[in-house]
Formats: structure tokens, C-alpha cells, sequence
């Protein structure tokens, strides 16, 4: 009995500032949990602070996975995207189910142990569902690097500009009017495409047409880079 109640004391810290019920022990609950809204604490050591650090880590990694879920979905046929959300309704469920389950010894670490899980599964399912993007594998490699460099631009204002620096690529950006959406980053050849971090979010931009973009700009245009459903550039 009393290691039932240290379960269920260690696993209601991960819902701190939410009402202690089963609906706080998911890791849905958990990111958007208001006491770790905020940037993460510049070290992790108490329980608290190692909670906060895996919140924000859990966030940005879900971000990925989703981008990746709404490019394969984007990839798919009607009835492929119906067992494709079958699919991920059940791997929500699985993360939750599975990563609480880390928690059942009890213990002052049980909560960690349960946010460590969800990260890690997470970042799995980010990867497993890159790796259905990636392109069959040649003897020159997925796409070469002139398939990305030169001048991109995608209307309403947005524009990328791509140019090698070293082994990798700089990649200078405007995805938006704000003042905010404006910046320089690396970028790195993948096999899923170019892969850059923005913002805290890991996007990748990979070819193709300029109709799988929901911008008018873009329809009709073949030669394109995609970054989402919503985002992308055609050279010109």
C-alpha cells in the first residue's frame, strides 16, 4: 500500500499547478503544465528544475513530431491518411501508457523518469516517421547540395537564401512579415532534406512541388523546397 502511494504522489508532481486527476498524467498535460511555461532553468538539478528542463525538451521535441506526422500525412492518399491518424492516435495513447509505467517503483525520481521517457519516445516517433520521408538511397545520395543552393521564395514577403559555409549550408530566412520571422541559420544535408533549427524548432526542407504548399504563389512551380504544409519556396 505504501508503495502504491509513493507512486501516486511521485507521478502527481509531473502535473504541479494542474488538478491531480488522470488527465494531468499525460505528457500532453505535462508540456502545457503552467509552471514550466516559461525558458528553462539555466541548470537542472532539483527535481523541479530537472521537471522544467524536460518539459521545455518535451515541447520542442513534440514540435518535430508533429511537423514530421503533418509532412507524411501530406505524402499520403485519403485512405492512407485515415490509418496513419489510427496509427499515431495509438502511439499517443502507447507514449502515456508506457512512460507511466516508468513510474511504478516509486521514489523521489519516478516523475523524471516518466518525463525522460516521453522525450525519448517522442524523439523515436520524430525519427521513425522521418524516416518515412527519406528518399531510396543512390550512389550520388539523396539530393545534392545544388538542389538547395541559390534564391527561394515563397510570396506574401517570405524569401530564403541558401549558400554553402564549410561542410554545411547558411541559410539566411524571412518566413514571415514580423519583425521576429528574420534570421540566419546552419543547415545540415540529411537524408530527409536540409535540416536547420529555427527558432527551438528542428524544421528540414527537402525538394518539391510547389503545389503540395498550401500558397497560391507557389502552384504550378516544380522547383521548390517544402518545409511544411503551410511554408515553402520556389528558386527564382
Amino acid at each position: 500500500m505504501k508503495k502504491v502511494l509513493a507512486t501516486g504522489m511521485a507521478l502527481a508532481t509531473l502535473g504541479l499547478g494542474l488538478p491531480l486527476s488522470a488527465a494531468a498524467h499525460t505528457a500532453g498535460a505535462f508540456m502545457k503544465n503552467p509552471a514550466f511555461s516559461g525558458a528553462p532553468p539555466q541548470q537542472c538539478v532539483s527535481t523541479v528544475e530537472m521537471q522544467h528542463c524536460a518539459a521545455h525538451e518535451l515541447r520542442v521535441a513534440d514540435a518535430e513530431m508533429s511537423q514530421r506526422y503533418a509532412e507524411v500525412r501530406a505524402s499520403l492518399g485519403a485512405a492512407a491518411q485515415k490509418k496513419l491518424l489510427t496509427e499515431q492516435r495509438g502511439w499517443l495513447k502507447s507514449r502515456d501508457r508506457d512512460c507511466l509505467a516508468q513510474g511504478r517503483d516509486g521514489g523521489s525520481m519516478a516523475s523524471i523518469a516518466v518525463a525522460r521517457c516521453w522525450v525519448e519516445v517522442t524523439k523515436e516517433r520524430a525519427a521513425s516517421l522521418e524516416a518515412r520521408l527519406a528518399p531510396k538511397a543512390t550512389a550520388e545520395g539523396p539530393w545534392p547540395a545544388a538542389a538547395f543552393l541559390g534564391r527561394w521564395r515563397g510570396g506574401e514577403g517570405t524569401v530564403m537564401k541558401i549558400s554553402r559555409k564549410g561542410e554545411g549550408f547558411s541559410i539566411e530566412n524571412q518566413w514571415g512579415l514580423d519583425a521576429g520571422m528574420r534570421g540566419t541559420f546552419a543547415g545540415t544535408l540529411t537524408a530527409a532534406g536540409l535540416r536547420f533549427e529555427r527558432g527551438g524548432v528542428v524544421e528540414t526542407a527537402r525538394p518539391g512541388p510547389g503545389d503540395s504548399v498550401n500558397r497560391s504563389a507557389l502552384r504550378g512551380k516544380r522547383d521548390c523546397l517544402v518545409v511544411s504544409q503551410d511554408e515553402g519556396y520556389c528558386r527564382y
